[in-house]
């Protein structure tokens, strides 16, 4: 049953309504891998390529206090959505609020990769291998169905809390 495409299990009841899991799967695991995958071979590659010497002080704090820049991952995305939630009450903080969660968002894009990129120095310190070793770690996150996004969460929380970490020291 796992083979069978989403729209194939649904059925029609006798009013012709369809009824069953038509809207299981939005997208197919693979898509999730691969995009995945893609993401931390660009944004990855380019953080290594143009600026190794931050990615390494970044991966180096991943590293060393992986709990403590999860925190302040954490603590960073509860300010800014409830920093935006505060704007977005009034119409002139609204203009404001959009941008800062979409900046935020690119910046959480960015910073997240510097925890794939910590987990692929587990395996070496050479640049490359990390970056390959950090792009399977992502495909992996990208095809599991359910601890997938979990796990992606927190290794993507601790890149962003050392970016945090930096900007707050």
């Amino acid at each position: 049953m796992t083979g069978v495409p989403a729209a194939a299990l649904a059925r029609r009841a006798p009013n012709g309504v369809e009824t069953g899991t038509e809207t299981a799967a939005a997208t197919p695991w693979y898509v999730q891998a691969i995009g995945a995958g893609l993401v931390t071979l660009v944004v990855g590659g380019l953080l290594v390529a143009v600026a190794p010497d931050s990615t390494r002080r970044q991966t180096d704090r991943a590293l060393e206090s992986p709990g403590i820049a999860f925190a302040y991952g954490i603590a960073s995305l509860v300010a800014v959505i409830g920093a935006s939630v505060l704007l977005a009450i009034t119409v002139i903080g609204l203009v404001l609020a959009i941008p800062l969660l979409l900046v935020f968002a690119l910046v959480a894009l960015v910073a997240g990769e510097y925890g794939y990129l910590a987990v692929g120095r587990l395996v070496s310190d050479n640049r490359l291998l990390a970056l390959g070793c950090a792009i399977v770690v992502s495909v992996a996150v990208g095809s599991v169905p359910v601890l997938g996004p979990v796990v992606g969460f927190v290794i993507s929380s601790i890149g962003l809390g050392t970016v945090a970490m930096a900007v707050l020291s």
